[in-house]
């Protein structure tokens, strides 16, 4: 979000897999060149780089970091032009976004195959996938009937004064204004564009061929006119907004309790969630929001967490906002979640869960576990003051405080990637990959 107060700025930490081409779909075929990351690591292109904000996303397999002079940088995978590079392959080390050169950006999101940032005057600028409308950019252009609109490079979203974005995985949301608007553009399936539809239409004449007609204009969603937005986040397929009055609302699909009404229904408009207590219990302007894949968090007064929806990939499902105990106390800066892992960090203590994909995800190290069903402390960052997390498929970024970084293995990453498979399986003939295995190189203890 854009704020007069400079954040605070840190170096970024990487655990999790490195083979974006395969990142969600299976295990990497090159762990020379593709080596999962066990553990919290500094990248080394990225040392003495001052960063501001992590990004990521429920649904991305790609990552972006904002430096605090508000440079940007992206690196995982690029299928689609979701790094904003001018191509669409994929990126082992972090690059930065050219295009954007000389333009302040101060937030950002990443969604399953597009990107979205926030600049310091207000404008907003996406890339990748526009397939559904969800670059905001007023209209999806397609030179052939059947050719998907990616756009390799940044342009600019059709939204004025915004001061945050999120991204679910085909959909966006962007804070506007000084009352707090919020506008959504994308994918309506589900109606988690909050316009009170789900936008399904039948193609066919003669058969059920359903399909969800795509929104690439932004529009402020009606049913939140009057309050001041202040805080939002999206999961794959539902959002949740918080107000400056400290009431949270959330929208789209509601399979699993992930909307917090007490049903599995989807709901086409926000509706607003009643935390235990009522009014006595509302959330403040410093509230942590987060969503996921099948998951909905945000703390209350006197920073209780609260969750709701698949909290864990076997067992029941919680249909309301519920405390979350393992974080009770807890003074949290930031929550994060991945599709099914997710990251804490508060005091001088972070904290990860959830089922892994077995790529270090979860940052517990060589020997330690794969997966965790219950919160677990990341060890190697025990007593050192991370700022933010931010997770993905695959993966979690950690901005940590630069002098508690020393010390940490760093990774360098090949220059290049392979290039990103065509369609029909055929390889790109442009950049291949660095001979040569990339090294994980240890710290020393200090």
């Amino acid at each position: 979000m854009a704020d007069e107060d400079q954040p605070e700025a840190g170096e970024v930490l990487f655990c999790g897999m490195t083979d974006w081409k395969q990142i969600g779909r299976g295990k990497t075929d090159d762990e020379d060149t593709f080596p999962n990351i066990l553990e919290p690591t500094r990248i080394a292109t990225l040392k003495g780089v001052s960063i501001a904000k992590v990004c990521g996303g429920s649904a991305a397999a790609h990552c972006m970091a904002i430096a605090a002079d508000g440079r940007v940088f992206t690196w995982g995978r690029n299928e689609t032009g979701q790094l904003g590079l001018g191509d669409v392959d994929n990126r082992a080390a972090p690059t930065e976004v050219k295009a954007l050169a000389g333009i302040k950006v101060v937030d950002g999101s990443c969604g399953k195959s597009h990107t979205v940032v926030v600049t310091a005057d207000g404008n907003a600028y996406a890339w990748g996938s526009n397939k559904h409308g969800q670059l905001g950019v007023g209209s999806i252009a397609r030179t052939k009937p059947k050719e998907d609109d990616n756009r390799l490079v940044p342009v600019q979203c059709s939204v004025s004064a915004c001061v945050a974005v999120a991204c679910g995985a085909e959909f966006t949301m962007w804070i506007c204004g000084d009352d707090g608007r919020l506008l959504s553009a994308g994918l309506p399936q589900y109606g988690q564009l909050g316009h009170g539809t789900d936008g399904e239409y039948n193609m066919a004449t003669s058969s059920v061929k359903l399909a969800y007609e795509a929104q690439p204009q932004p529009l402020p969603i009606a049913a939140l006119a009057g309050r001041k937005i202040t805080k939002v986040a999206s999961g794959h397929n539902h959002t949740i907004a918080v107000d400056d009055q400290g009431k949270f609302h959330t929208w789209g699909f509601g399979g699993y309790g992930r909307l917090g009404h007490k049903v599995q229904k989807d709901e086409w408009t926000p509706k607003m969630v009643e935390i235990q207590g009522g009014d006595r219990n509302l959330c403040p302007p410093d509230c942590v929001v987060s969503a996921g894949q099948t998951t909905s968090w945000v703390t209350a007064v006197q920073g209780q967490m609260y969750c709701f929806g698949r909290l864990k990939t076997t067992g029941d499902n919680t249909m309301y906002p519920v405390p979350f105990m393992d974080l009770q106390g807890w003074r949290l800066r930031s929550v994060a979640c991945g599709a099914t892992t997710y990251a804490a960090c508060g005091e001088d203590q972070t904290i990860t869960w959830g089922q892994g994909a077995g790529c270090g995800e979860l940052g517990y190290g060589p020997k330690g576990s794969k997966s965790s069903a219950n919160p677990k402390l990341v060890e190697s960052l025990g007593g050192k003051h991370v700022i933010q997390v931010a997770c993905g498929v695959g993966h979690t970024l950690f901005l940590i405080k630069p002098s508690d970084a020393e010390g940490l293995p760093e990774w360098e990453p090949p220059a290049d990637a392979p290039p990103a498979a065509a369609p029909g399986g055929k390889k790109r003939t442009s950049a291949a990959p660095k001979k040569g295995a990339p090294a994980v190189k240890k710290g020393k203890k200090k």
